[in-house]
């Protein structure tokens, strides 16, 4: 009857730790994307040089008109 209960006992503690040790999350799978950047992909001049020859080149533009009805009249 001892070998019984023990072998029974046995048994439940075994299988307890293999039912414990279980991965019961799943790992996540992270994938990062890598690109590689250029000399022409970074750009030298800042935002405020940018905006500047734009505003300068409609000023001339504008410029470049009134020069034209002025010399028309």
């Amino acid at each position: 009857m001892k070998k019984i209960v023990l072998s029974c006992a046995m048994l439940l503690f075994f299988g307890g730790t293999l039912v414990s040790c279980k991965e019961k999350t799943k790992e996540k799978e992270v994938i990062i994307k890598e690109e590689s950047t250029t000399t022409e992909d970074v750009e030298e001049e800042g935002v405020l040089e940018r905006v500047g020859k734009e505003v300068d080149e409609e000023v001339d533009e504008e410029v470049d008109e009134t020069i034209d009805k002025i010399g028309d009249e």
